[in-house]
């Protein structure tokens, strides 16, 4: 690669070997108690296992590392991944769907041999043209995706203040008293649906805002095939 990379990597999981990965639940005490000391997240001795892993769950994220990101930077290169779930924002994807297609249509015989023979054949076909048509369909992609996210934004927003605006100050203490006492596994999508905040998550034409006068929640949203 030229020097001062950037690999895209996605999500398999061979890809995000992690280094000195968190204790699991299973994991001994002592294990559990290392890994602590070596982050210097401060724990008690007479803790036992639940609370210790209680305290590993709530940092790991933070000092997660992969393996393949240490090689890369060892030689000046960075790394960015794929957010989960995105097969159509990795134009690689999208190259093998284009191979497993010309191969299901050239395969009568399935034989094994020529499935092989096919796959090199489409390979060859590629070239830097089509390769390049694949990554300008990403980014199209990438311009719907950023495009329609203030959507999300909006929304999100509608819905938060509905619930607030149907709820007398009595109403919001007594939901904050409920909700201090539920479990950390609760949901809050147990509680009565507001009718008015639902609606905005259920309707499937375009609507406005009260709070936002002319502006189309819908406005961006383009479904992908």
């Amino acid at each position: 690669m030229p020097p001062n990379s950037v690999v895209v990597v996605d999500n398999a999981s061979y890809h995000n070997k992690q280094s000195n990965p968190a204790p699991t639940a299973n994991s001994k005490k002592a294990d559990m108690q290392k890994w602590l000391q070596e982050k210097g997240i401060q724990y008690h001795e007479n803790m036992f296992k639940p609370q210790l892993y209680n305290l590993i769950k709530k940092s790991k994220e933070q000092h997660k590392k992969f393996s393949i990101d240490k090689i890369l930077a060892d030689h000046n290169h960075s790394v960015l991944r794929l957010p989960p779930y995105h097969p159509d924002l990795n134009p690689i994807e999208m190259a093998w769907a284009a191979i497993k297609g010309y191969v299901s249509s050239k395969n009568v015989s399935w034989n094994i041999n020529t499935v092989i023979e096919l796959v090199k054949e489409k390979v060859v076909l590629m070239g830097a043209s089509e390769w390049a048509k694949l990554c300008q369909k990403v980014k199209e992609i990438e311009a719907q995706y950023i495009k329609s996210d203030h959507v999300v934004d909006v929304v999100t927003d509608e819905f938060i203040i509905s619930v607030d605006d149907d709820s007398d100050s009595n109403e919001d203490s007594d939901y904050e008293d409920d909700f201090q006492e539920q479990s950390p596994s609760t949901s809050s999508a147990s509680a009565e649906p507001n009718p008015r905040a639902s609606s905005a998550f259920t309707d499937p034409t375009p609507s406005t805002s009260s709070g936002f006068t002319g502006f189309d929640l819908m406005e961006g949203i383009d479904f992908l095939p």
